[in-house]
C-alpha cells in the first residue's frame, strides 16, 4: 500500500520535471526550423541567379498602347515596327426588334453550326471542331427570354443574350471565340402548325443565307486579327498574339495607318531584384545562424556553415583565385560587418553597361585560371560530390538550371531527414533523463 502511495506521488512530479526539460529542446528546434528555412531561402535565390533566363529577361514599350501593348521575355533587345490592319472579332448578329418581350415567336428548332463564312456569305464550311446543336423550342419557349436561355444551355460556341433599348427587344447572338473559324450559321426550322407571323418571327433568329430570307443581321463578322512584324504578314484568330519567330508577345488593342514601334531592352530591375533577393536570403541566414546555439547537432547549423564560408572567401581579398571581391566592389555588392551590401545603383549602371559580366559573376562555370560563378558555387553543395552533400546523405546532383527550386528544395529536404533523427535522438535522451528523475 505504502509502494503504490508513493509511486502515484512521485508520477505527477516525473511528469513536471520532463515538462521542464522539455522548454529547452523545444527553443533550439524552433532555432533550428528557422535555420533551415532560412539556408533553403539562400539555396532558391542562389538556384535563380543560376538560370540563363534570369539574364535573359527583357522588357518591351510601345509608343502607342492604344493599339499595341507590348509583353516580351523572349525578344532579342531593339525596336520593332508593327502595323495593325485589323482586329480579331467574334461573329455577332441581332434579330428583328420587337415590341414587347413577350412576343410570341414561332415553335420549332434552331439548328446552330460553328464554321467560316466566305467574304459574301454565301458559302459556309463547318468546323468539324464543334459539335452541331438543334435547340428545340417548344410550346413555353416562345419568348425571347426563353429562346436565349435555351441557346446558352446548349453549350455550343454561341451565346445569347436580350437587348433592349426604347425601340423594342432583341435577340443578339454572338460567337464565344474571335477567329474567322468561330463564325455561326443558325437555320430555323418553324413547326408545321406555327402561325406564318410566329414563323416570321423565328426566321429572324437565323442566320443563314443559303436558304432563307428575312434572318437577322449581321452586325459583325468573324476576322482574324491581321498585322505586320518589321513587314512581314502575321494571321492570328485571337488579338493576343505569341510571335515565335521575333520572340514578341503583342496584344492588339486597335487599328492605325501608321506603324507602332515596339522598342525591346534588357530587363536590369529584375535581374538588380533577383540579386537583392539573394543578399536578403542570405542575410537572414546569416542573422539566423549567429542567434543559433554552436553545440546543437541539427544539420541545418553545418550547411548554413559551409554557406557562410563560401560567401566569405568569395569576398576576401586574400582568398587568392578563389576571390570575387573586387569585381563585386566594382558592380556595388560587398561584404560588410557578415552583411551583403547592394548598392542598386552602381549595379543597375554595372547591368546596363555589361549584363553579361554581371552573369559571369554568378553563373560562370569558370575555367582555365578562372573561378566559377557565386551561385555556381553554392548550388555545388548539393551535389553529390560535395563533402557537405554526402554528409547531408546526397544522391544526385541538382540541376539548377532547369529548376530554381530544385536546389532549395533537395537541399530542405535532407536537412529534415537529418533534422528528424536528431529530433528523435533527442527526444529519447529527454524520456531518459526524465525516467531516471523518476
Amino acid at each position: 500500500m505504502m509502494v503504490s502511495a508513493a509511486t502515484a506521488f512521485a508520477r505527477p512530479q516525473a511528469h513536471v520535471n520532463a515538462s521542464s526539460a522539455d522548454s529547452e529542446p523545444d527553443a533550439r528546434f524552433s532555432q533550428a526550423a528557422r535555420l533551415r528555412s532560412a539556408t533553403s531561402a539562400v539555396m532558391d535565390a542562389a538556384a535563380r541567379l543560376n538560370k540563363t533566363q534570369t539574364w535573359q529577361a527583357t522588357k518591351a514599350t510601345s509608343d502607342n498602347e492604344a493599339v499595341v501593348q507590348a509583353v516580351s521575355d523572349k525578344a532579342t533587345p531593339g525596336d520593332y515596327a508593327i502595323n495593325v490592319d485589323a482586329l480579331a472579332t467574334a461573329q455577332s448578329t441581332a434579330s428583328t426588334t420587337f415590341s414587347s418581350l413577350s412576343t410570341v415567336v414561332g415553335i420549332g428548332t434552331l439548328n446552330i453550326e460553328l464554321g467560316s463564312w466566305n467574304t459574301s456569305l454565301s458559302t459556309f464550311s463547318t468546323n468539324p471542331n464543334w459539335p452541331k446543336a438543334s435547340v428545340m423550342l417548344g410550346p413555353k419557349d416562345t419568348s425571347l427570354e426563353r429562346i436565349r436561355d435555351k441557346i446558352n444551355a446548349a453549350g455550343v460556341g454561341v451565346i445569347a443574350l436580350v437587348v433592349s433599348d426604347a425601340t423594342g427587344s432583341r435577340l443578339v447572338l454572338r460567337s464565344t471565340a474571335t477567329g474567322e473559324a468561330n463564325g455561326f450559321k443558325a437555320s430555323p426550322e418553324a413547326d408545321g402548325k406555327t402561325s406564318p407571323e410566329a414563323a416570321q418571327a423565328l426566321a429572324s433568329m437565323g442566320v443563314d443565307p443559303q436558304s432563307m430570307k428575312g434572318n437577322a443581321p449581321l452586325t459583325q463578322p468573324a476576322q482574324d486579327a491581321r498585322l505586320r512584324i518589321d513587314g512581314r504578314q502575321v494571321q492570328s484568330p485571337q488579338n493576343l498574339i505569341e510571335d515565335e519567330q521575333s520572340g514578341l508577345t503583342l496584344r492588339l488593342n486597335g487599328t492605325s495607318p501608321d506603324p507602332v514601334r515596339i522598342h525591346v531592352e534588357s530587363d536590369t530591375q529584375a535581374m538588380v531584384q533577383d540579386i537583392q533577393s539573394f543578399a536578403h536570403a542570405y542575410n537572414d541566414m546569416a542573422t539566423q545562424l549567429a542567434a543559433s546555439d554552436p553545440s546543437t547537432s541539427d544539420p541545418s547549423l553545418q550547411a548554413a556553415h559551409a554557406i557562410e564560408q563560401h560567401i566569405q572567401e568569395a569576398f576576401s581579398a586574400n582568398a587568392g583565385a578563389n576571390s570575387l571581391s573586387q569585381p563585386f566592389q566594382s558592380i556595388g555588392i560587398q561584404l560588410k560587418d557578415g552583411q551583403l551590401q547592394v548598392d542598386e545603383g552602381a549595379l543597375n549602371q554595372a547591368l546596363q553597361q555589361d549584363p553579361s559580366q554581371v552573369e559571369q559573376l554568378f553563373d560562370g562555370s569558370g575555367g582555365a585560371g578562372r573561378s566559377s560563378g557565386l551561385a555556381t558555387r553554392l548550388l555545388a553543395l548539393t551535389r553529390s560530390e560535395d563533402p557537405l552533400a554526402a554528409a547531408l546523405g546526397a544522391s544526385a546532383p541538382i540541376n539548377g538550371q532547369d529548376n530554381p527550386s530544385a536546389a532549395g528544395a533537395l537541399f530542405r529536404q535532407r536537412l529534415l531527414e537529418q533534422y528528424a533523427q536528431s529530433t528523435s535522438s533527442m527526444h529519447e535522451d529527454d524520456v531518459s533523463m526524465s525516467a531516471n528523475a523518476a
